[in-house]
Parts: structure tokens; C-alpha cells; sequence
């Protein structure tokens, strides 16, 4: 049963995207996570994020990492919720192209930014069989420092498997 105190669970954890925009855009991430359930059902770890953003003149280039905490809530042995709390560290790289008045030739522009963020994630989680999960829930993602401060919200899926120690 999934959340027995020394379990370790590997997962990737994917948003949902859900946009309209004029730009054609194109966006990669990759998200691994683990956690360790330290007690029934509690877990602790961290998720390391690279994000790739490409469009027509801009290109965004983010890396976050951070740890988190989380509690599994069982409703059944197939179907429960495990809500997780955490906070990140990421260093945005924004490059823009700059048109410098000849059409032979663009400049490049690049902005960082650094933030801290306040991350939480409810996914209602589904064990179809033993040693792995599927979940979808909301999650919220709220920058609480550096400038340009943004807050997301929406779905995320999250898919792995699990394993005793």
C-alpha cells in the first residue's frame, strides 16, 4: 500500500497548459521529482524543474529546484489525495531579439531574474497496480520574491512508481 513509512516514490510532475496566444510558442519541461515517506503516510523531497520556452523572438530558459513536504490521504487502496507543500529556487533567463533598425542583422537581449516561490500541488491520486500512480489535481505556483513576480494555477499531472528501501 502506497505511504508506508520508508517508501520512496519517483515522479514527474507536468502542468497542464491551457493558452491562447498569438505567438507561435513551443515549450519543453522536464520535472523530475522524490519523495520519502519518513512516517505513515508523510513524505518529504524535492523536484528539480528545467523549462525551455521558444517564440518568435523570444526564448525563455528556466531552471527551478526546491523541497517539499506532503501527506497521503487514503481513501481506498486504488484512489486517495496527497497534497504537497514546498518552495523552489529559480533562475529565469529571458533572451528577446531586437530588430537594430538594419534587416541583415537582429541584437540579442537577455534579462535573469531569480525568485523564490511558494509551490502546492492536491492531486488526487490513482494506484492501478502495485508500485505505481497516476494523479491529477490543482496546483499554484506564487512567486514571493524578485521582480516581475508571477502567480500560476491550473492542472498538473503527475506519473511514477514506488518502491521500498
Amino acid at each position: 500500500m502506497f505511504g508506508h513509512s520508508g517508501q520512496l516514490a519517483l515522479s514527474s510532475d507536468v502542468a497542464l497548459l491551457i493558452q491562447r496566444s498569438s505567438q507561435d510558442a513551443t515549450t519543453v519541461q522536464f520535472a523530475p521529482a522524490a519523495d520519502y515517506f519518513i512516517f505513515h503516510n508523510l513524505s518529504i523531497g524535492g523536484v528539480i524543474l528545467v523549462d525551455y520556452t521558444q517564440a518568435k523572438t523570444v526564448d525563455v530558459t528556466r531552471f527551478s529546484i526546491g523541497p517539499r513536504v506532503g501527506y497521503n490521504i487514503p481513501f481506498t487502496d486504488m484512489l486517495g489525495i496527497w497534497p504537497k507543500l514546498g518552495f523552489s529556487y529559480s533562475h529565469t533567463d529571458v533572451s528577446r531579439d531586437v530588430p537594430n533598425g538594419n534587416e541583415d542583422v537582429e541584437l540579442s537581449r537577455s534579462r535573469p531574474g531569480d525568485h523564490v516561490t511558494l509551490n502546492l500541488f492536491a492531486p488526487v491520486m490513482f494506484h492501478p497496480v502495485p508500485h505505481f500512480f497516476v494523479g491529477f489535481g490543482p496546483f499554484l505556483d506564487a512567486d514571493l520574491s524578485g521582480d516581475n513576480k508571477a502567480t500560476l494555477f491550473g492542472g498538473r499531472l503527475t506519473l511514477g512508481g514506488w518502491f521500498e528501501l
